[in-house]
């Protein structure tokens, strides 16, 4: 009888890894020399590429480090004092540049991209910031150290063979909201010590997995079953309780887990309506009705849900695959001091979503339709429409489903499970004025959906009278006017990732308009411009805060007021009417990398 459902993953050895792409990397094609060269006059046909790999936190050279172009033609060791050089060919107009390198034509699609990599620093995260030095052709690839958890999960002393595996889930944003999601784990060895590397600077809870105890002393396979239930750290005894642990790059945190031996018990739950024996189901089941990681049960098929569980109250959510078609059902469920076996759950398709958009356009701006296209058959539109979990633990999105025949233009959101969700909508035109199911203002509550989809339809109004800001940052660099076609290279880096052209790229800062937290809007990020300048048009009515970044934010809170308070004097605030037009000025907040 299944302990509980466990979806293995491959493992390798990342130092292997490491080591092989090392002695791999000395093996690769060089078309020219990668290492430190005078050039001073005797060859007028090349220049060098040079630069240092440096530790983002303490800012010094890292040595040894491999430095190497996705396509490996150019790969390199760092010297001790993390420098590096390659020899390239001079180019003197960018079309020469896109033929030499396979770029396409155009000036700011030549470039050459640059990685790091050494053990002990996180992977490079490909993104880009202004150059550093434009003119000299140096650039500095700043690589993020990694951060650690380790320690030790407490057993018995008759039990210390066993291994428990060790979870980490990391607090991560989609759309300005916060979520838990999984980020790494670990068998613990003989000893009951745990090593989780590689992990980048963040919020991270951790806690074990459940072990059935299977000492050959006391373990009676026809008798009473124990087993460790889940133990969140530090000694909670569900996710909602543990405590969160705060990562530094470069810092480890040390932790110990005592997980306790309870009783376990036989828990069968019966497919009611399973329509198709063998059918892919995913099962969770969530303690005291609290979602969240740590029990389980699995699925075998025809005869249902199997698995074990301690004492508690449980929900036990399952979904079926059958086709295209998906169906959930929910059963709540006691177990206490005896086997569970004489319980059904019933699942129930999950139903599609009516979305109705109405224009209230003014006609005196150009207006976008889009198209959609599914197989033979297509469908012009006016906005992207998908829902996105509300919960700390959701992780599915459900978008409009495609034409299945002509002139099928009914917009619907289908296979909707049970749950919160948030609804997001893009226009092709204009702006969202207003969103709302019944009376549930959408554009500021999630949508809640009951059992087959159960839900009001979804009515969406766009209009084009929206307003518009304009402005300046003070602190952003602008393009450098020294810059030369075919005779600079310029660099860029964030965490290991480079961009090396002959032509500046404008990476840029970047702007964002956040909508406060009691006013409507539209969240909206623009790039600044090589001139300092950025517009955004179409806003909905409201008032926003302007915000200047040196670099992307991809864990910006913007939905929630106290992490959003630490900027009430970093950005101006501006309150837009329909149809007027904002101008502001920024000052640009530079970030760590």
């Amino acid at each position: 009888m299944p302990f509980s459902a466990v979806l293995s993953r491959p493992r390798g050895s990342w130092l292997l890894w490491q080591v092989a792409l090392f002695f791999f990397s000395s093996m690769l094609p060089h078309p020219q020399p990668a290492h430190a060269q005078d050039t001073t006059g005797s060859n007028p046909s090349s220049n060098n590429l040079h630069g240092t790999v440096i530790n983002s936190v303490t800012r010094e050279a890292i040595g040894h480090a491999l430095v190497f172009s996705p396509d490996n033609r150019f790969a390199a060791f760092t010297d001790d004092q993390g420098h590096f050089e390659f020899q390239l060919p001079r180019i003197e107009s960018s079309s020469n540049l896109s033929t030499e390198f396979g770029f396409s034509h155009g000036s700011n699609n030549a470039s050459i991209q640059l990685m790091a990599r050494k053990p002990g620093f996180l992977e490079p995260n490909w993104q880009t910031s202004q150059p550093q030095d434009a003119l000299s052709g140096d650039t500095t690839i700043a690589l993020v150290p990694e951060s650690l958890i380790i320690g030790r999960v407490n057993l018995p002393f008759s039990n210390q063979s066993d291994r428990i595996t060790v979870e980490v889930y990391k607090r991560q944003v989609r759309d300005g909201r916060p979520y838990w999601g999984p980020a790494a784990s670990a068998t613990t060895r003989s000893n009951g010590e745990f090593r989780i590397a590689n992990l980048a600077a963040g919020t991270y809870k951790v806690f074990t997995d459940e072990l059935l105890d299977r000492d050959p002393i006391t373990f009676n396979p026809i008798g009473q079953l124990y087993g460790y239930s889940p133990i969140y750290y530090p000694a909670a005894g569900d996710f909602a309780s543990a405590s969160p642990i705060i990562l530094e790059a470069g810092k480890t945190f040390q932790i110990e887990l005592s997980p306790v031996l309870r009783p376990y018990f036989p828990v069968k739950i019966a497919i009611a309506n399973n329509m198709e024996g063998g059918s892919p189901m995913n099962v969770s089941v969530a303690l005291e009705g609290h979602k969240g990681p740590g029990y389980s049960l699995g699925y075998t098929g025809d005869p249902g849900i199997e698995g074990m569980l301690p004492n508690g109250n449980y929900s036990v959510e399952a979904t079926l695959q059958q086709g295209q078609q998906t169906a959930t059902g929910i059963a709540n469920i006691t177990v206490k001091d005896a086997s569970l076996t004489h319980t059904s759950i019933a699942v129930v398709p999950n139903g599609s979503i009516p979305v109705a958009i109405k224009n209230e356009l003014s006609g005196n701006g150009q207006q976008t339709v889009g198209s959609v296209t599914s197989g033979q058959f297509s469908r012009a539109q006016k906005a992207d429409v998908s829902l996105q979990p509300a919960d700390d633990f959701g992780s599915e999105g459900f978008a409009l489903r495609p034409p299945r025949k002509p002139n099928d233009n009914d917009l619907e959101l289908e296979n909707v499970r049970p749950g919160r969700y948030w609804l997001t909508v893009q226009p092709y035109s204009g702006y969202v004025a207003s969103a709302v199911a019944g009376s549930v203002d959408l554009l500021r509550q999630p949508l809640v959906v009951g059992p087959g989809g159960a839900s009001l339809p979804v009515e969406v109004v766009l209009r084009d009278d929206g307003a518009s800001i304009e402005g300046t940052v003070e602190g952003a660099a602008p393009a450098s006017a020294g810059a030369r076609s075919g005779a600079t290279i310029i660099g860029a880096a964030i965490g290991g990732a480079t961009m090396i052209s002959r032509i500046q790229v404008a990476t840029g800062p970047y702007v964002y308009c956040i909508p406060l937290p009691d006013s409507p809007g539209r969240f909206v990020v623009n790039r600044v411009s090589s001139e300092g300048t950025f517009q955004f048009q179409q806003l909905p009515p409201g008032v926003y805060r302007i915000l200047a970044f040196d670099r992307q934010q991809g864990e910006l809170e913007y939905h929630n007021a106290d992490a959003m308070s630490v900027y009430e004097s970093k950005g101006p605030v501006v309150r837009l009417a329909p149809g007027q037009t904002e101008q502001v000025r920024v000052t640009l907040i530079s970030t760590k990398e």
